[in-house]
């Protein structure tokens, strides 16, 4: 049977599930990680879940055409709510607006000890970094992966310790800033533009901008670092 192939964003989240890991898909769309993982025996089992009806039984299709019912479930759910009977070790939410994803996680009935979370935002990545730091979650691992845009991956795990970091680090990642590299800067000219897009509206509206430009200089300082650090290696 043909291998199924991933997009750039969709390999790395992949990349990021542990070898043996039990499995769940939450927004599993057409079940493509999955049923993916599963043929590459990459793990035990897997449930594939989803809120709506559609994408679930293109899920359910998707499975039953390369043979994988015997490892991969599915679940229509709202979000983790009942996840826990397939107790699952990893649960992958992706593709998602990062408040969306802080309600799933809120509103989990999912033990939280013991899952390694990989999470991927599609906006408010900062707004997700924060939450978990402030609800218990440490951020073990972090990538920038570009697929016609820029994409954070995060994986986090719950220990219930309270994380302090600075705001640069929840909008490009503390992981990623250890790491560098040119989608590290990349992403932080990205949040540049955007942060001196948010400042010049701010004053035109009389608003104080005190927040916004301490951010804007923690990110030049970075670009800046990891600029140099880059044309250094390339001497």
């Amino acid at each position: 049977m043909t291998e199924l192939q991933l997009d750039k964003r969709m390999k790395c989240i992949a990349d990021c599930v542990p070898d043996g890991a039990i499995l769940a898909d939450i927004g599993t769309d057409h079940g493509k990680l999955p049923v993916y993982l599963a043929m590459k025996g990459r793990i035990k089992r897997a449930v594939a879940a989803d809120i709506n009806e559609m994408p679930l039984q293109k899920a359910v299709n998707n499975i039953k055409k390369h043979g994988l019912t015997d490892v991969i479930e599915t679940c229509l759910t709202d979000g983790l709510k009942g996840i826990e009977k397939f107790t699952p070790d990893c649960v992958v939410i992706a593709g998602m607006g990062g408040e969306l994803i802080e309600q799933i996680l809120e509103e989990s009935t999912l033990p939280k000890g013991g899952v390694k979370y990989v999470l991927q935002p599609m906006t408010k990545e900062d707004s997700l970094s924060r939450y978990l730091c402030k609800n218990g979650y440490v951020i073990t691992d972090e990538h920038i992966v570009f697929e016609g845009k820029l994409y954070r991956i995060i994986c986090a795990e719950y220990t219930g310790e309270i994380t302090q970091m600075t705001e640069s680090m929840h909008y490009l990642g503390r992981k990623n800033i250890e790491k560098g590299g040119e989608m590290l800067i990349a992403l932080t000219e990205k949040v540049l533009e955007r942060t001196e897009v948010k400042v010049a509206g701010r004053r035109m509206a009389g608003l104080d901008v005190t927040e916004e430009k301490a951010l804007l200089a923690e990110l030049q300082e970075i670009k800046f670092r990891h600029f140099e650090k880059k044309e250094g290696e390339t001497l």
